[in-house]
């Protein structure tokens, strides 16, 4: 019993001294400094035990234990004078004992950890996503540092996997289904879901260069669905062999590999217009002509999912492709008047159409149907106000300042269509 008592207490010591000086510039410099690690027993967690005056083996374990560190050389204790044995004053950690101090606790030391982890990241180093690599850079850097960089050192296994994962996305063409993704990467359909998805989620949500709202769009982006997504479009697209898609008037749905696969003969249209939301993109379709006629309509969702993005792609590169075509063309997108809408916007400008256009999201609009708005918080201002500093954002300038003054974001289903 009191064997058990004294190594539990060694433990505990071990345990807090090792905290300090992982924490202390001696380990971050990798050189022992001037002052050791150190604990004062009378404000340290061992306290309340050390001082129990209805248990006082405690304290005796507690002398044990230190005892036996002592002969170790893994520790020094100073006593305050005429108390010497009776009342301990302070505890420090010899830097010569800290190698014998984690093999008593059985613990990895932290240096080899760290060094653990740079290893694991390596695998990144010629990631095709510059963002990723940026990501990988930085990382490794803090932990040349001795700097945990906000890992879970003690999960090797885990970021393994998550540089697994991390990996194979770019090789994913198309959306997958998250259980395909597993299986075909761990031979578990649940694994990545379980093990996998909180970590890159949280990875994503720092390093992902779009801010997103949900956790769902940040796995669209990168590849990962829960179940297949269409592609909703409506109007004259002719993909070969001779197909106008303008044949089916309530719009078609397009299946990932049925965009992978389309070649566009012909884009007959006088207006493509991008639509953030579905409620809006189905009233576009049964309203009165808005826009110069032929309307190619296509749904976005919000930032487009992949298979969304690989339509657009082909669209972009048709046009380019075949200027005349594009001559008297007009490229809109629709969405809402707010933070996340003008964003999406600028999104699809610099990743697919150069010329696009927005369409009812200028301030006339916003002035119009601000009083059914709905208000927003001190958080999106904030953001608001950093788009007001970014050059890239001056033609938005009037409404931001306009959506900064009210208070309100208008949703693109509250305008109506027509």
């Amino acid at each position: 019993m009191e064997d058990k008592q004294v190594k539990g207490y060694q433990k505990k010591i071990l345990s807090l001294l090792l905290k300090k000086y992982q924490n202390s510039l001696s380990f971050q410099t990798g050189t022992p400094g001037k002052q050791r690690p150190q604990l004062t027993m009378a404000k340290s967690e061992l306290a309340e035990d050390y001082e129990d005056e209805l248990d006082f083996r405690k304290r005796e374990w507690i002398h044990t234990a230190l005892k036996e560190l002592c002969q170790e050389g893994i520790i020094e204790v100073t006593w305050p004078k005429l108390k010497e044995n009776i009342q301990v004053h302070k505890v420090y950690l010899n830097f010569e004992g800290v190698e014998r101090a984690y093999q008593l606790l059985g613990e990895t030391p932290k240096e080899d950890k760290l060094r653990r982890m740079m290893e694991i990241l390596s695998s990144l180093t010629a990631h095709p996503w510059e963002w990723v690599r940026t990501w990988q850079q930085e990382t490794c850097a803090k932990l040349e540092e001795r700097k945990s960089a906000g890992l879970d050192i003690d999960d090797p296994q885990g970021y393994e996997d998550l540089m697994k994962v991390l990996k194979a996305l770019p090789e994913l063409e198309d959306s997958t289904p998250k259980r395909v993704f597993s299986q075909t990467l761990f031979q578990d359909s649940k694994y990545f879901e379980k093990r996998l998805e909180g970590r890159l989620i949280n990875l994503l949500r720092k390093i992902y260069p779009e801010e997103l709202d949900k956790d769902e769009e940040y796995l669209d982006q990168v590849g990962i669905v829960n179940n297949p997504k269409l592609t909703l479009l409506s109007g004259p697209l002719i993909i070969q062999p001779d197909l106008n898609l303008s044949y089916f008037p309530g719009g078609i749905g397009l299946s990932a590999e049925s965009v992978k696969e389309l070649i566009i003969q012909n884009i007959p249209a006088q207006t493509i217009l991008l639509i953030e939301n579905l409620t809006t993109y189905h009233e576009v379709l049964g309203a009165p002509a808005i826009l110069p006629l032929p309307v190619l309509a296509i749904y976005t969702g919000g930032f487009p999912h992949k298979s969304t993005q690989k339509l657009l792609e082909k669209i972009s590169g048709f046009l380019g492709n075949h200027h005349h075509q594009g001559e008297g063309l007009g490229i809109y997108h629709w969405g809402d008047i707010d933070y996340g809408g003008i964003r999406i916007f600028e999104y699809l400008r610099r990743n697919f159409f150069p010329s696009l256009r927005p369409y009812r999201m200028d301030g006339a609009t916003y002035l119009e149907y601000e009083s059914s708005g709905l208000p927003f918080g001190e958080e999106q201002a904030r953001k608001l106000e950093t788009l007001l500093c970014d050059p890239s954002y001056g033609e938005w300038h009037e409404v931001i300042e306009m959506l900064l003054k009210h208070r309100k974001r208008v949703e693109q289903e509250s305008i109506r269509v027509g």
